[in-house]
């Protein structure tokens, strides 16, 4: 004999209810608040980062800073067509 089985399956939820054209206006107005607070932390958060390894604040340039572009000059022994990728 079988033991469980038969019987109905239980009503299911309720759909939400509607979300009026108001609602969903400043939901959107919410989401777009909080995607720019979150981009301006995590900005915030660079710059400190940034600080912290190279001793100052603001924003770095290759060609303006200390070095003077030095950063892209290559050593001529280094340079060859196997250690470029070509």
């Amino acid at each position: 004999m079988c033991g469980g089985g038969g019987g109905s399956r239980p009503a299911p939820p309720p759909p939400p209810p509607p979300i009026s054209a108001s609602q969903r206006a400043q939901r959107a107005a919410d989401r777009r608040k909080q995607l720019r607070e979150k981009a301006e932390l995590k900005e915030e958060r660079y710059q400190d980062t940034l600080a912290e390894v190279s001793g100052r604040r603001g924003r770095r340039s290759l060609m303006s800073g200390r070095r003077s572009g030095s950063g892209y000059l290559a050593v001529q022994g280094t340079v060859s067509r196997g250690t470029l990728g070509v």
